[in-house]
């Protein structure tokens, strides 16, 4: 018993490292970029987009002062702690679901807004959204014993497969908005040899989200799988500062790029207008 506590300890005393330097590096690159966001959220039009923009900045603070709650305060009930925890990964869903909605509302602009695709995805979002709904339902009431300061120390074998099954769900939708941009880039616009800034541009955004959320997510399913329940939730935790960080700065530069493309400092092209006003531009 004394060497599971003592590897308890040792869990947690690890987990406080590895927050405390997750919570330094997105406070680093918020101070840093600073300049930035405040121009594009003063300068840009408001809109659907601008809302998911908010919402992958801001919310990670949230998710990771939620965290860092269970890790550092000294006591809590049963009860505190499995309130803050679900807490965490609503916030930490609702950030990851802004990260896909901006690459949603780019592929719909990738195919010109068409009704019929508009509908589709509408629709294909739902469908994804009801079994993940679904998952996380089972998987609360299946949550291990919560205690602060730690969190959950283990999960359920019955806990692990709505886990494993959400972040195959996220792969298979990011795939499918990736398969859906290339498509169009190679049938509409010449595929890699494109000459419109702005669409290579969406093709390279896509491709290194998928990658690194690909990562991540198989990083996840096989530490569920193999794995403590602490790490695997290090690596989502980590997944969702990152991809958040990545999702914004990639965001900004996009809409620097269509300032550059269209020449004209007051006007923002940059998600759901573009593909009818912006020219293309050769180098």
């Amino acid at each position: 018993m004394s060497v599971l506590q003592g590897s308890q300890a040792d869990v947690l005393l690890w987990s406080k490292y590895y927050y405390v330097a997750l919570t330094s590096l997105w406070i680093y690159d918020c101070i840093l970029c600073m300049p930035d966001s405040v121009a594009f959220i003063l300068e840009s039009r408001c809109g659907l987009a601008m809302v998911f923009y908010l919402a992958c900045s801001y919310l990670p603070f949230a998710f990771m002062l939620l965290n860092m709650l269970v890790t550092f305060l000294p006591r809590g009930s049963y009860t505190l702690c499995r309130l803050i925890y679900i807490t965490n990964i609503c916030v930490g869903l609702l950030s990851m679901f802004s990260a896909e909605c901006i690459f949603i509302l780019r592929t719909l602009a990738v195919w010109e807004r068409d009704r019929r695709f508009m509908v589709f995805k509408i629709i294909n979002v739902i469908a994804y959204l009801i079994p993940i709904l679904v998952c996380f339902l089972e998987f609360i009431p299946s949550v291990g014993e919560c205690s602060i300061p730690g969190g959950v120390g283990h999960l359920d074998t019955k806990a692990k497969s709505p886990v494993i099954a959400v972040y195959c769900m996220l792969v298979v939708g990011e795939l499918e908005i990736l398969v859906f941009v290339l498509y169009r880039a190679f049938e509409s616009h010449g595929g890699w040899k494109i000459e419109n800034r702005l669409m290579r541009s969406l093709m390279h955004h896509n491709l290194l989200y998928f990658s690194c959320s690909f990562a991540f997510s198989l990083g996840v399913i096989l530490a569920t799988v193999f794995l403590p329940f602490p790490v695997v939730h290090m690596i989502a935790e980590t997944q969702v500062v990152a991809l958040s960080l990545l999702v914004t700065r990639m965001h900004r530069d996009f809409w620097r790029s269509d300032r550059v493309s269209c020449g004209n400092d007051g006007v923002d092209l940059s998600l759901s207008t573009f593909m009818s006003a912006a020219p293309d531009v050769i180098h």
